[in-house]
């Protein structure tokens, strides 16, 4: 086996042997959302600017995830809908410009993340929350030739738990989360 071939081949392995650090990518991860609206339609946004570490560590079954999501970005697609979501009723963006998400717990399986146990906070209210990490998979990057590894996470929350009641029952409490991540390792 080319020395090259080798050399690929352990860059892109799952950290079997230590704990491995990769920093999220602001232009590949994408914090997202949908909640159901008049009972008649899902209302789907994003937040356009996020940022932060994953350590993984498969073989020692820990490692920690800490996302940190800036709440002003928020978009809907509609600048009226998102003065109104930014604003007091929902996200209430002057006093809280932070969304945090900080692991207690990952769990794996066959080496790979399938789900972190933390905590959210929203609202400056903190609350158990499990993120399903689904497609976890790493390569080399092409032009970087750098570790990248990605996944697709989800997580559904009741935001009446996180004091956001404005509009219940015409605008859902249930509010299903999604974020598409992709970090380059340390």
């Amino acid at each position: 086996m080319n020395k090259l071939l080798l050399s690929l081949l352990c860059a892109c392995a799952p950290a079997a042997w230590a704990a491995e650090s990769f920093v999220l990518d602001p232009g590949h991860t994408f914090p997202s959302f949908e909640i159901r609206h008049h009972g008649v339609s899902i209302m789907r946004g994003k937040f356009n600017r996020s940022q932060g570490r994953v350590v993984l560590d498969p073989a020692g079954s820990g490692g920690r995830i800490e996302v940190s999501i800036d709440a002003t970005s928020g978009d809907s697609g509609h600048d009226g809908l998102n003065q109104k979501l930014l604003g007091g009723n929902f996200f209430n963006t002057s006093q809280f410009p932070e969304i945090r998400f900080v692991s207690t717990e990952l769990t794996y399986q066959d080496g790979k993340p399938v789900a972190a146990n933390g905590t959210l906070t929203l609202l400056g209210v903190s609350r158990p929350v499990t993120l399903d990490i689904r497609d976890y998979t790493c390569t080399l990057q092409f032009l970087t030739r750098r570790p990248l590894c990605g996944a697709d996470v989800h997580t559904s929350i009741k935001r009446s738990d996180f004091g956001m009641n404005y509009g219940i029952p015409l605008i859902g409490d249930e509010v299903k989360l999604a974020i598409e991540v992709e970090g380059f390792r340390d």
